[in-house]
């Protein structure tokens, strides 16, 4: 027995040794050394929960989900204890869009006894998933437990302002800044959530970080990044508008519109060009050349996509809220999976093959496209089927603008796809564009000329779309923002015409349609449909005329 016991005792001490090697390559990035760590481990160390919770990070680190997901639950099981553990598993399998096994996990965890950071990440979880009263519920936990941590604060804000009740979003932001007063992020969502009036903005604390002065409290001016500035920049020009200073919105948008563009690598004449190849590859010769497919099923039962398109901030998501009024539309947002799933598809077919964009275009015009469609459908219903896609929901809304990109593609591989183009007069769409400022995407959105060329090449290659919709029948409907929000009743009806869904009158009510909402959008569409934006460039005609000139050379009108 006491030799036993030795023996146990020494592999115990070995593992816990190849572990501390393994941590310690996995920090400064030796991979090879990691992984023959991680293959001793699970090999000579079977019952070890930490060797596969190492081998779970390992798998992660190289990008193989499925070896990661598995490891994971070696570990879970193995030690069920380990909350921290499920959670990473829940994350993986997110990452995976494995959502129904991710929502399994959450409701497992969702009632036991969690740090303040678990009730952070499980909130998180539950929002990626749409499920916002869960989220809800584990930032206030975690807000109980750390009532001083501004990230609970700003992270329920954000809940609450996709959820649409703007103001437990503002009191959270306040909380959040009283909390941290340097919470750059929070200032600025504050702005957005909220109409700002001569008796209640904060135009005041958003001088104030930026001059740096005041109270001890602000940061040293070396330490206010560019990004915090741009923020800063961004919601001042937000917070002047609504007061209708037209001319000190401008200003500070300027600025931060220059500065955000300094810190930005990019060249507009690659996507033009990627603009003038899609047009050249496909083309009628392609659509004429390619086979038409049959309608997909997933699950043995028909899923309907509806993409709607066209430029950003243009009422992509008035017009969701018009096609989710009912019950027959599940509102997915903004989903990159149909370009993912296109990228995939080239990848693994060509290979090595493609050098540069231009080859994939080409190379794109080639790929199988029924299987493009059944792919895409089967993701989508994956990760919306806890929300009733493919059971008592047959339609969703695909509502990301850059699809606009793949419009013949969409229809090709998905010939029952409804598409809805939404334009909007020329100067308006640029401005709105302008005057957002975006997380990641829309690069050229900060210079006045780069976003008047985007625009000229987006028009050029959707004329190039409705020249092949109308020789092959696509299924595309344009509707205008100005139609939208003059008739919206009328173009609601029209919309679910084409889309062959059932209208009713109770639908024409949409702000009470308290669908989330998760994209720039988020505050400005819980107010009733206005006409207010409508010619709102002419506001800033004279700042705008480089924008205006270079769109009237190109020879779209502008008046």
């Amino acid at each position: 027995m006491k030799q036993a016991n030795q023996s146990s005792s020494t592999e115990v001490l070995a593992s816990k040794k190849l572990l501390s090697q393994g941590w310690d390559f996995l920090r400064h990035k030796n991979i090879n050394d990691a992984i023959k760590i991680s293959q001793h481990l699970n090999k000579y160390h079977p019952n070890n929960g930490d060797g596969w919770h190492f081998t779970a990070q390992v798998a992660l680190t190289i990008g193989n989900l499925n070896a990661a997901k598995q490891s994971f639950k070696n570990a879970c099981k193995l030690v069920p204890t380990r909350i921290a553990w499920k959670i990473s598993l829940a994350d993986t399998y997110y990452n995976a869009r494995e959502i129904e096994q991710v929502k399994s996990i959450l409701l497992d965890v969702d009632e036991l006894t969690l740090t303040a950071s678990q009730h952070n990440q499980v909130a998180l979880l539950f929002s990626q998933i749409n499920l916002y009263e869960q989220s809800i519920k584990h930032y206030q936990e975690a807000i109980s437990l750390e009532p001083n941590n501004h990230t609970h604060h700003y992270s329920l804000a954000t809940v609450y302002r996709y959820a649409g009740d703007l103001a437990k979003a503002e009191t959270s932001l306040t909380k959040a800044i009283e909390c941290n007063v340097n919470d750059i992020d929070a200032h600025a969502l504050r702005v957005d959530v909220q109409k700002q009036t001569p008796d209640h903005n904060h135009i005041e604390s958003l001088t104030a970080l930026l001059e740096q002065s005041g109270s001890a409290k602000q940061l040293p001016a070396t330490q206010l990044m560019a990004k915090d500035k741009v923020q800063i920049y961004f919601a001042l020009a937000k917070s002047y508008e609504d007061l209708d200073d037209s001319a000190k919105s401008f200003e500070y948008l300027q600025q931060g519109a220059k500065l955000r563009r300094q810190h930005i690598e990019y060249n507009i004449e690659q996507d033009q060009n990627i603009m003038e190849d899609i047009s050249h590859n496909f083309d009628q010769h392609w659509w004429s050349n390619t086979p038409t497919l049959k309608q997909s099923y997933i699950s043995g039962t028909m899923i309907t996509p509806i993409f709607v398109i066209g430029m950003p901030r243009t009422g992509s998501t008035l017009i969701d809220r018009m096609l989710s009024s009912g019950t027959e539309v599940l509102n997915a947002g903004e989903l990159s999976d149909f370009s993912r799933l296109l990228t995939e598809q080239v990848q693994q077919v060509f290979g090595a093959e493609i050098k540069n964009k231009q080859q994939f275009i080409k190379a794109a015009s080639q790929i199988d496209f029924e299987k493009l469609g059944n792919d895409y459908l089967a993701s989508v219903e994956a990760q919306f089927a806890h929300l009733g896609l493919g059971k008592s929901v047959h339609y969703f809304s695909d509502k990301l603008p850059f699809n606009f990109l793949y419009t013949g593609l969409i229809q090709k591989a998905l010939p029952h796809a409804k598409i809805i183009h939404i334009t909007r007069e020329p100067i308006d769409t640029c401005y709105a564009v302008f005057k957002t400022l975006f997380q990641q995407a829309y690069p050229f959105s900060y210079d006045q000329k780069e976003l008047a060329e985007y625009f000229i090449a987006y028009k050029k290659l959707m004329a190039h779309w409705q020249q092949l919709a109308d020789r092959a029948k696509l299924n595309i409907h344009t509707v205008s923002y100005e139609q939208i929000v003059a008739e919206p009743k009328k173009v609601a009806e029209l919309l679910y015409q084409f889309c062959g869904l059932t209208w009713q009158a109770v639908y024409a009510d949409m702000q009470n349609n308290n669908a989330a909402v998760t994209t720039a959008s988020a505050s400005q569409v819980r107010q009733p449909i206005h006409k207010d934006s409508v010619q709102k460039w002419r506001k800033y005609e004279q700042q705008l005329t480089p924008l205006k000139q270079q769109l009237e050379q190109a020879g779209i009108s502008c008046d």
